[in-house]
């Protein structure tokens, strides 16, 4: 429940709530409106209503759209997911430049190193996308280097 609907139920109005609260009244429309609150105001507002402060932040951080718990884990599928198809699509660009590149210098013997340079650049970028869309050095990497260092 946002600070607006928690008013409407004491039904105050948003002078009433600024006067008991502290805050202006410019502030109260401010927060109904964009549903952000700093921490001195939401400490006001959880006083005035009688809630716990983390709840007042989680509601208000909900209002605004910040991801929660649940939500987690399905926008790091979508991410990782979207990761892949790049992968797919940026190692499609390369096979295609390097392809069409092949058929201008088949003839010609100095554009093979053009072509060779043009492959190495293209596995170190498709390289590095693949490591980041992998998460290959994460946190379980991290992990994993911190117990080997702490067990000698």
């Amino acid at each position: 429940m946002n600070i607006k609907e928690l008013r409407k139920q004491k039904h105050w109005s948003q002078d009433h709530l600024a006067q008991i609260s502290g805050l202006s009244i410019r502030t109260i429309q401010r927060i109904e409106r964009d549903q952000k609150a700093g921490f001195e105001s939401l400490k006001a507002l959880s006083s005035v209503f009688d809630i716990e402060i983390n709840e007042l932040q989680r509601e208000t951080a909900d209002a605004v759209g910040i991801i929660t718990g649940e939500q987690t884990e399905e926008v790091k599928k979508e991410a990782y997911a979207a990761g892949v198809i790049g992968l797919y699509k940026l190692t499609a660009l390369a096979i295609f430049t390097l392809v069409s590149t092949f058929f201008f210098v088949v003839d010609d013997k100095t554009g093979w190193g053009v072509i060779g340079l043009m492959a190495i650049s293209w596995v170190v970028i498709i390289g590095v996308y693949a490591m980041n869309t992998f998460d290959l050095f994460g946190d379980e990497w991290k992990r994993k280097i911190w117990a080997r260092k702490i067990q000698r």
